[in-house]
């Protein structure tokens, strides 16, 4: 693997690495919080349709890499320690993909940009969720450790 092909890789896994930062620093309670006067949209809720929105595009690339799998439904009780199994093995999963895709020079099954737009994706749109839950939390009264307000930008640390 040349020297971007790792970049990706490796920018990929920083990016689930600040998940891992945000989940360890919640608390059971903090999963179910939510500004929505419904009830909907809890943290948990925001957390599992990442993990989800994941398992879908692994499932368009290559339906055994999930076979094992399933989606996390609404109604499901949702744990920190479920979650960050759930969004570690998918990790990986998706770390594979965009290695079998950056091999196939590029293309990604069921996503026609290829592999560097899809990177892009999953970071916009798990970074869209991490910044709403955040906001969740704080509008919440969840005190942000300082670990969270500011490490998730430590970049070149994380």
């Amino acid at each position: 693997m040349n020297a971007i092909e790792q970049q990706i890789i490796d920018t990929w896994y920083i990016n689930h690495r600040t998940n891992l930062i945000l989940l360890n620093n919640l608390t059971e309670e903090a999963l179910k919080m939510t500004t929505s006067p419904r009830g909907g949209g809890t943290v948990g809720h925001q957390l599992a349709h990442m993990y989800n929105v994941r398992f879908w595009k692994l499932e368009g690339f290559d339906k055994t890499l999930v076979a094992h799998l399933n989606t996390i439904k609404a109604g499901d009780p949702k744990s920190i320690a479920m979650l960050i199994e759930c969004h570690t093995e998918t990790a990986d999963l998706v770390a594979q993909m965009f290695k079998n895709s950056i091999e196939n020079d590029g293309k990604v099954k069921g996503f026609k940009r290829g592999v560097v737009p899809l990177l892009g994706y999953f970071i916009h749109h798990e970074a869209h969720h991490r910044g709403n839950i955040m906001l969740t939390l704080k509008r919440c009264g969840f005190k942000l450790p300082t670990a969270l307000k500011y490490g998730i930008w430590e970049w070149n640390k994380i």
